[in-house]
């Protein structure tokens, strides 16, 4: 019995057509459109930056500056991809940029924690009104982060 049914699902498979590898062998128009297909919406990446949020707030508070600029270094290349993906995001995006990113960058800059405190809340406020602005307003951000997603904060000062 069981090797009836083996020769069974066998028979199955091998009349189901092959699909053509649409990589290698579709037009340029179907690549092309297959491949818009493939990027990942915009909350791909609001995880990340999210994630690099919660750095960036924890990098300030251990006094991790190099860390912490490197985090609005990311965030920015991410919410430039965005833009790119996104064409609709694209200038909701540019006002986070505006008004969040330079704020941050000066509080980061200063290395002083009681400057970086109200930059990061200008970042959060920026994010809050572009989630807004995109029908996503239920997305909020703690204004103190309870974790760091990135072990290297776990580790001692060097």
């Amino acid at each position: 019995m069981n090797v009836l049914k083996i020769a069974v699902m066998a028979a199955v498979f091998l009349a189901l057509p092959v699909q053509a590898d649409w990589r290698n062998e579709g037009s340029p128009e179907e690549q092309l459109a297959n491949l818009v297909k493939l990027v990942p919406g915009t909350s791909h990446w609001m995880f990340e930056i999210g994630e690099r949020y919660k750095n960036l707030y924890w990098a300030a508070k251990l006094d991790r500056w190099e860390f912490a600029q490197y985090q609005v270094e990311e965030i920015e290349k991410l919410i430039k991809v965005v833009q790119l993906a996104r064409p609709k995001r694209a200038e909701t995006a540019q006002e986070f940029v505006d008004k969040g990113l330079p704020a941050i960058a000066e509080g980061v800059a200063s290395k002083d924690w009681d400057v970086f405190k109200p930059a990061f809340e200008t970042l959060r406020q920026a994010c809050i009104t572009c989630h807004g602005k995109n029908d996503h307003s239920f997305i909020s951000l703690p204004a103190a982060p309870a974790t760091a997603a990135s072990p290297s904060l776990n580790l001692p000062s060097p």
